[in-house]
């Protein structure tokens, strides 16, 4: 047998027994960076190269990452290398092999696959011979791969799997911080506690020593609240960046921004980043926060746990104003009750009788209080008086005034003024105890049983309807201002005799002035018809019959625009 031909022979027993040694020694492990060495050591051995390394492809970012490397310093162990997939399994010469590899004297490529899954390239120098390689080399080369590639391509897969893992531990760790957060969140409604919890576990989680928590308040100064900050002592929020605050739409990394925006000055106080809070798409709230004390980046994973942390916080803190809104709301339904019941006592609870005469009353305020006022006071057995009267406004301050009239009106009775003289005193202490804003028209008048007289002073009210049994109207005008325009405004009395089958209507402008769906007024020709109409029914027919009248005209609302009170007085025939 020829020496060469003997020679060949014994190459290729060592190139068998190489390629089962190795193919033996690495299907026993699964660890992936000694499969990679032990691949890429081999076959630079085997090839007397001094430049090798291993690239695999991440399909997800769509790049190579040096998995492995020997003697080749411009391409280290992590690094990234930008370059499509190669198609086949055939090796692959510097003319062939992909541009990005061309430039860091690799002289060969082999591409590296296993169960249709491209996993990437292993790369060798030239050969220390300078001599080209061999088609038995090429031919070891990718045989070497090819009964390889099933380790790396497990070892791999063990990788992902154990990555995976590592992950989901992670995310069961997150959640499970989250959850107990939760739970801290969900226990306390104190703002001050909520804030130093979120302090807590920014730094807890984080390892950040400054932040700061905005919360979009639009009844506040410049429609923000800090709700948590640390470290940013000297930090002012002026109107353009909180401005800006709401423009934010994503993450946004500070060092990225362009000149001249607002975000900037956070940047100058050692922020890193900005990430919005949105509710019902629109941004409610920032959680701003610094670099990591421990210099590490933000991975995609802390953006994740800061974003669930942060709705976490912002959902506490807003339970937190809805519960004290409902508190206060509770509380001032309950001082609305209260007043109500204080001034429904100010109204009189029974009807003065008197005879020959029917009364019937009517009192609705627009909310729980109201600035409306009626009174009949009996004086004597021969006397009796109307009063009824409107204040400006509605609500607690019109009812406050009211009671102040009501106060007037019972002290200046019994000193038994004449009547002018009496509501000159009345308006006197209105003006010395309200506001120039506020003012109370004021109708009141007594009648004499004896000799059916009305004396009644009119202080800018609207003008009582006094319906005669034949169908004739009078307006009681007579009499002067509206109370609390000024003191010492003079008063006259006007006197009108009132006859059995009279009907006297006492009214606030709640009643000419409630309107329909339509928006028209009730007005006073309707009122004066309907008087008209039901003059001959007792006073409290008349009453149902004009309540009735409203509710159908307004379609009865479930609140009405204005208060509504009314006096219907009435002479009858004594014996009747």
């Amino acid at each position: 047998m020829p020496d060469a031909l003997l020679a060949l022979q014994r190459s290729e027993r060592f190139d068998l027994r190489a390629l089962y040694e190795t193919s033996r020694l690495l299907s026993t492990s699964l660890d992936l960076e000694f499969v990679l060495n032990n691949l890429l050591l081999t076959a630079m051995s085997k090839m007397l190269v001094t430049r090798g390394v291993i690239l695999l492809y991440d399909p997800v970012e769509a790049h190579y990452r040096v998995a492995a490397a020997k003697g080749v310093k411009d391409l280290p162990e992590g690094a990234h290398v930008k370059a499509p997939v190669v198609d086949g399994t055939a090796p692959l010469g510097a003319e062939s092999m992909p541009e990005a590899l061309t430039g860091h004297q690799l002289a060969l490529a082999v591409p590296i696959q296993a169960a249709h899954r491209f996993i990437g390239l292993i790369g060798l120098g030239e050969k220390a011979t300078k001599q080209p390689y061999t088609s038995q080399e090429l031919e070891f080369v990718a045989s070497l791969v090819h009964i390889t590639s099933a380790a790396v391509h497990n070892s791999l897969v063990v990788d992902e799997l154990q990555q995976a893992n590592r992950d989901l531990d992670s995310k069961i760790q997150e959640m499970n911080t989250l959850f107990d957060l939760s739970q801290e969140f969900n226990a306390t409604i104190d703002r001050g506690r909520l804030a130093k919890l979120l302090s807590f576990s920014l730094m807890g989680q984080m390892t950040v020593s400054k932040h700061l928590f905005v919360l979009r308040r639009e009844a506040s100064e410049h429609r923000v609240e800090v709700v948590a900050s640390q470290g940013l002592r000297t930090l002012q929020l002026d109107e353009t960046l909180t401005d800006r605050f709401w423009g934010l739409d994503e993450l946004t990394l500070l060092d990225d921004l362009k000149p001249g925006d607002a975000l900037h000055v956070l940047r100058e106080h050692g922020l890193a980043l900005a990430l919005p809070i949105h509710h019902q798409s629109e941004t409610c709230g920032v959680l701003c926060l610094g670099s990591k004390m421990t210099g590490q980046p933000y991975q995609p994973s802390d953006i994740d746990l800061l974003t669930a942390l942060a709705n976490l916080a912002f959902v506490s803190i807003q339970n937190s104003y809805l519960v004290e809104e409902q508190i206060e709301k509770e509380r001032l339904e309950e001082e609305m009750r209260l007043a109500r019941q204080i001034q429904q006592k100010l109204l009189p609870d029974t009807l003065p009788t008197m005879p020959g005469t029917e009364v019937a009353t009517l009192a609705l305020p627009s909310r729980e209080v109201g600035g409306d006022y009626l009174d009949l006071v009996k004086l004597d057995d021969e006397r009796l008086l109307l009063a009824i009267a409107d204040v400006t406004g509605k609500g607690v301050p019109a009812s406050l005034l009211m009671a102040n009239l009501q106060a007037c009106l019972q002290i200046v009775v019994p000193m038994e003024l004449k009547l002018e003289r009496a509501v000159a005193e009345i308006n006197r202490v209105i003006c010395r105890n309200t506001d120039y804003d506020k003012f109370i028209t004021f109708f009141c008048g007594i009648y004499h049983q004896s000799s059916g007289q009305f004396d009644y002073v009119n202080a800018g009210h609207n003008p009582p309807m006094l319906m005669r049994a034949d169908g004739t109207l009078e307006l009681l005008e007579t009499g002067g201002l509206l109370l609390g325009v000024m003191a010492g405004m003079p008063y006259e009395r006007g006197q009108v005799t009132l006859h059995p089958g009279d009907v006297l209507a006492l009214f606030t402008d709640g009643v000419t002035e409630a309107m329909s769906p339509d928006e028209e007024e009730y007005g006073e020709d309707r009122l004066e018809h309907l008087l008209r109409r039901h003059r001959a029914a007792s006073a409290e027919v008349l009453m149902d019959a004009l309540r009735a009248d409203i509710k159908i005209f307004t379609a009865d609302p479930e609140t009405l625009s204005d208060d509504l009170t009314t006096i219907v007085f009435k002479l009858v025939d004594p014996e009747r």
